[in-house]
């Protein structure tokens, strides 16, 4: 039976991709022009990226000529090195790539990439920016995406065809025109999202995408391992109820008028949630695994469904970290089947949920 409304977890927790945001990021290369000598292949070009408002990463597509390929994408500032990064994918001509983090950690101005391309063909050709996403994760969990950057394009000439400086002309028939995907037609399709391949939770965030759960944070990412907080899930369990009102909770970090204040205040009123001490509900944390389980432990009783289920945590190698007030949660949602293990026979209970851990526990428990 299903517990829990579709829409009411896809209203937090699914991206908004690809809509057009007020502020345009700035894009630019280091030329808008290469000329290649009759035995010469391979060229450079340095992209960079300024947005005045904090963001939490960026996904590029490049509209390739034919005859073209890109061949090495090198990231230069530091925190983008350190961030994660898309898989380079081409799809009808245009190259996809990128980075993103966790929360809106980027501001002002970045030279991203080094990119490295090889071109075999004999005439002049263009190469352009067919599409740019600059992603801000929003207070409630959900993403923007502002695609209002103005497209950059860089020609390419043969030195034995572009007869001096001055001709423009050469792009001839090699010249794409220019591609901009709109929200009609966001790519969501689960296959692209190309930072799945590989992980343990591929099957389990293909399933909430289905399901209306999740959607992805970019037109090829599903960011699986970004950390969902405390006042996330809250607000999923609160809308799923209706949104009934509470008098207020007494969090002193719950501010008046905050988009999960009245989640909170239910919760608490409910014994949903406690808080985690001196007076804080701490909305913005990132969820730990036993927090997870204690508040669908607590939902579940709220909704009259008292959980039965007494899972056995001796065979967890680290079960002596979970919180004496956690302990019956985890044994009901190991018993359950609503959590599992991870690698090393851990249960992991102080570690943060992320979008993957909590769409494998939504799909089980919308599933069982």
């Amino acid at each position: 039976m299903n517990h829990m409304s579709k829409q009411a977890c896809a209203a937090l927790l699914s991206g908004v991709l690809l809509t057009a945001g007020a502020q345009a990021a700035v894009i630019t290369t280091s030329t808008d022009q290469i000329t290649l000598g009759e035995n010469s292949n391979t060229f450079t070009l340095e992209l960079r990226l300024e947005e005045d408002k904090p963001f939490a990463g960026a996904e590029f597509g490049i509209d390739l000529p034919e005859k073209t390929t890109l061949t090495q994408v090198d990231y230069l500032d530091q925190a983008i090195r350190e961030a994660s990064h898309t898989p380079e994918v081409v799809r009808d001509g245009r190259v996809y790539f990128g980075f993103y983090g966790a929360s809106n950690a980027f501001q002002g101005e970045y030279s991203v990439a080094r990119l490295t391309f090889t071109y075999t063909g004999s005439e002049d050709a263009l190469l352009s920016l067919g599409t740019s996403n600059v992603v801000t994760l929003n207070e409630d969990g959900t993403t923007t995406g502002d695609t209002s950057s103005a497209p950059f394009q860089v020609k390419i000439e043969r030195e034995e065809s572009s007869g001096g400086s001055g001709g423009s002309g050469g792009s001839g028939g090699s010249e794409r025109p220019e591609e901009d995907i709109d929200e009609g037609e966001t790519p969501l399709n689960p296959g692209v999202f190309t930072d799945l391949e590989g992980h343990w939770g591929k099957d389990a965030a293909l399933r909430a995408v289905e399901m209306g759960l999740f959607s992805g944070t970019s037109a090829t990412t599903f960011s699986p391992d970004m950390a969902l907080s405390r006042a996330m899930l809250v607000t999923v369990l609160h809308r799923q109820e209706g949104t009934p009102a509470a008098a207020q909770a007494a969090f002193q970090d719950v501010s008046a008028g905050s988009w999960y204040e009245s989640a909170v205040n239910w919760a608490a009123a409910e014994n949903i949630v406690s808080g985690v001490g001196e007076g804080r509900f701490a909305p913005d944390q990132a969820i730990t695994r036993e927090q997870l389980a204690v508040m669908l432990y607590r939902y579940e009783q709220y909704r009259g469904s008292a959980p039965a289920s007494t899972g056995d945590l001796s065979a967890f190698v680290d079960r002596d970290q979970i919180s004496p007030w956690a302990e019956e949660a985890m044994k009901w949602a190991v018993g359950a089947g609503i959590l599992s293990g991870k690698d090393g026979a851990r249960l992991d209970p102080q570690g943060s949920a992320t979008r993957a851990e909590a769409a494998s526990i939504l799909v089980r428990l919308l599933d069982r």
